[in-house]
């Protein structure tokens, strides 16, 4: 979840002038088309399997079949872009963003509000998409996006390494999992770590994994909810880890890890015998892992069966500024139409990707010939239970004080419990003033 948490206080300063902004120019004389421009994050690669070529072809389609609207796609648009075009007032009518974004993006008046168009167009089918997805598109029980690519996190580790420990499976639990950690560690006589069985904040310290691992739920109704046993748990799992061997210790080992999903994986190089890693990693695994044994498992559960696979979620949106949003939804509505996220799903390089439709997913597990990791991560978005943050108008404050406080806790600074208790009167205020 780190890495979603962009830079907030330029979106604030930023859409506070968004009130000044227009839309894009809509055709004037009888006769002329209605342009709807179309801006995405990823590069504006040239191979005709890419994203970006992917787009434009599906643009090129879209202005053949339609006498009365012409899409325009631009790509290599960074989200702090797309909101500084906001601000200036010459917006893009439909763009990409972060699902973390859209409520203080949509409490500013920057998006259009698609409940209706979203719930009332029954070709375009809704309850093709799993249900996570438009949880996280939902903000006050409006909808202000539509899902594009998901995410999530599996676990990737080395049967072998497991063996050496007495291990013959993997984890069924974090009970399991906490114990085969510290079975696979070694440690010299001098206290250097040489191998370890897992890392737990290791890509990077993620507060949704493991609460959503744990079964946990960070609101009670309106009214933030941290300190509740099931988030306790998720951190004292980690700590456990660190208090095994060390937390300066541990932070030492990764010190010497090269770059994750290369040739340099510790997991390919031998120094963890399990790690997490983002599903959009794993065609790069595949690739740099070959003739390495290395299996992939969806994550371990708390061992009362509660518990799940976190989502995260990339979306579409419109600009509320746009001057014709029924041409604005035509185009999203075929942007994200089935065949389009079939078509998606394909991925750079033909290797796969997640979009969040049921049907697209099903492509990729049923049709696709594609890594078996890949197969494997698509069918744990159709199987899984997925948990996310919640939508707030203070999302990106709650994540901010979690990482803060709960890694002090991790480091041996303070206690779970009283980190939780920070995060929970901090949020209190915060939502007491909301």
């Amino acid at each position: 979840m780190k890495k979603i948490l962009a830079a907030v206080l330029a979106f604030t300063m930023a859409l506070s002038l968004v009130a000044c902004g227009g839309g894009t120019e809509s055709g004037g004389a009888e006769g002329t088309k209605e342009k709807i421009t179309v801006w995405h994050i990823q590069p504006e690669d040239t191979d005709e399997t890419s994203y970006h070529q992917r787009l434009l072809k599906w643009a090129e389609e879209f202005n053949a079949e339609h006498t009365d609207i012409e899409v325009e796609v631009s790509g290599a648009k960074s989200i702090d872009v797309i909101l500084t075009t906001i601000a200036g007032g010459d917006t893009p009518d439909i763009f990409e963003n972060n699902w973390n974004m859209a409520p203080s993006w949509a409490d500013k008046g920057a998006l259009l509000d698609l409940t209706d168009y979203v719930n009332n167009d029954t070709e375009w089918n809704k309850d093709d998409f799993f249900d996570a997805a438009w949880e996280l598109c939902t903000y006050n029980d409006r909808i202000y996006s539509v899902p594009r690519l998901a995410s999530t996190t599996v676990m990737t580790y080395r049967p072998d390494l497991l063996a050496e420990a007495g291990w013959d499976h993997f984890p069924k639990d974090t009970d399991e999992l906490l114990q085969c950690a510290i079975d696979c560690t070694k440690v010299d006589e001098d206290g250097t770590i040489v191998q370890m069985g897992f890392i737990p904040d290791y890509y990077w310290l993620d507060n949704v994994l493991w609460p959503a691992a744990f079964g946990a739920t960070w609101m009670d109704g309106d009214q933030p909810n941290f300190n509740n046993e099931r988030i306790i748990a998720a951190y004292e799992f980690q700590k456990k880890i660190f208090d095994e061997f060390g937390y300066d210790n541990v932070r030492r080992f990764v010190d010497t890890f090269g770059h994750y999903a290369t040739t340099e994986d510790p997991l390919f190089k031998g120094k963890v015998a399990m790690h997490w890693a983002p599903c959009e990693n794993l065609d790069e695994m595949s690739e740099y892992g070959q003739g390495i044994d290395w299996e992939l498992a969806p994550m371990p559960v708390a061992p009362d069966g509660q518990g799940g696979q976190m989502l995260s979620c990339g979306v579409w949106e419109v600009n509320a500024k746009t001057k014709n949003p029924d041409a604005a939804w035509e185009v999203l509505s075929s942007l994200t139409s089935a065949e389009t996220q079939k078509n998606l799903s394909e991925g750079d390089f033909n290797n796969g990707a997640y979009y969040s439709r049921k049907s697209a997913l099903e492509y990729v597990v049923d049709e696709l010939d594609v890594d078996t990791a890949v197969k494997e991560t698509a069918s744990i978005f159709l199987n899984q239970d997925l948990y996310h943050f919640p939508m707030l108008s203070y999302t990106n404050e709650y994540l901010d004080a979690i990482n803060t406080e709960m890694v002090q806790a991790l480091m041996g600074n303070t206690t779970v419990e009283e980190a939780a208790a920070r995060v929970q009167e901090q949020m209190e205020e915060i939502a007491n003033n909301s």
